[in-house]
């Protein structure tokens, strides 16, 4: 086989194939010559899926459209390349305690070492929602805590009036 394009219809030069339909029907190690014709009397490509030196295992080849499953394979290869981001969260009140807060810094750390991003919120009920200095102080602790590992990838911003987030990231 190829580097990254598969055998197609004349280029394979197996002499017999376990064949499979575009239905995903098995139908059995059959010729090559007859392949080829089942292949062309439903106007598809014979296509080698799985190349076999062994002489015990047949080669697997597929009844399809070519260009359909060459694009298909880019995709899958494609999407396979994008790294998938997580992201754990950490929702704290402004009046948590400075040890509560470092435990939960320490926690970060560990999601942030592992790859992952930290979005912190900070929920205010009542009162203390009209308190911005108490929100803006628990910021400034928890970024302070995991500033040597850490780095803030969205400040702290007002999504409601009782909720307050930021977003940290591993340091570059």
């Amino acid at each position: 086989m190829q580097s990254d394009k598969p055998l197609i219809n004349e280029q394979i030069k197996h002499k017999s194939l376990l064949v499979i339909n575009h239905d995903g029907k098995n139908l059995g190690v059959i010729p090559l010559t007859k392949a080829l014709q089942l292949a062309q009397a439903e106007e598809l490509d014979l296509v080698l899926i799985n190349d076999s030196d062994d002489a015990r295992k047949p080669a697997v080849a597929k009844i399809i459209d070519c260009g359909k499953y060459l694009y298909n394979l880019k995709i899958k290869q494609s999407n396979s390349k994008q790294k998938t981001l997580k992201q754990k969260e950490i929702a704290v009140k402004p009046q948590i305690g400075f040890n509560d807060l470092s435990t939960n810094a320490k926690k970060a750390i560990g999601w942030i070492n592992d790859g992952h991003q930290v979005l912190l919120k900070i929920k205010s009920f009542g009162r203390v929602g009209f308190m911005p200095e108490l929100i803006q102080k628990v910021y400034d602790d928890f970024t302070q805590l995991i500033s040597s590992d850490a780095r803030v990838i969205i400040p702290l911003k007002k999504l409601s009036p009782v909720l307050y987030t930021a977003t940290f990231g591993r340091n570059k």
